[in-house]
């Protein structure tokens, strides 16, 4: 195993990964975009997390609830999954009600939510590109 930035254990990596990949694909075919950005995680994070276990589709966000166990993680993995969402310049139904389960599954009432919401929306995490 490799080892990774320092910042997230491999566990973790592979929970934002993940996540992150289930919310790019909940309406069909993950955007372009959305698959650049978790690889450029990936990559990042030094993951040697192979593709085929990132998109393996057997992801509940239940999992993120249980292996990201302090609020500080759960809140930076929200504002990567709203801005992933929004990274295709689309905000579909599906992909509101994915993050919704996330934020019922981290047990974050309404305001905590929006305030994530709107702290991510200001994110261009498409700038670079």
């Amino acid at each position: 195993m490799a080892e990774n930035n320092g910042a997230l254990a491999e566990h973790e990596v592979e929970v934002f990964a993940r996540g992150l990949w289930y919310l790019a694909t909940i309406d069909g075919e993950a955007d372009a975009r959305e698959e650049k950005l978790i690889r450029e995680f990936l990559a990042e994070a030094k993951s040697e997390l192979a593709w085929e276990q990132v998109t393996r589709g057997d992801f509940a966000p239940i999992e993120a609830a249980t292996m990201l166990e302090n609020t500080f993680l759960r809140r930076v993995f929200m504002k990567a999954a709203v801005a992933l969402v929004h990274a295709d310049g689309v905000y579909t139904d599906n992909e509101r009600q994915a993050i919704g389960e996330f934020a019922d599954a981290f047990g974050m009432n309404n305001a905590e939510f929006g305030e994530i919401e709107q702290e991510a929306k200001r994110l261009d995490i498409t700038a670079a590109e």
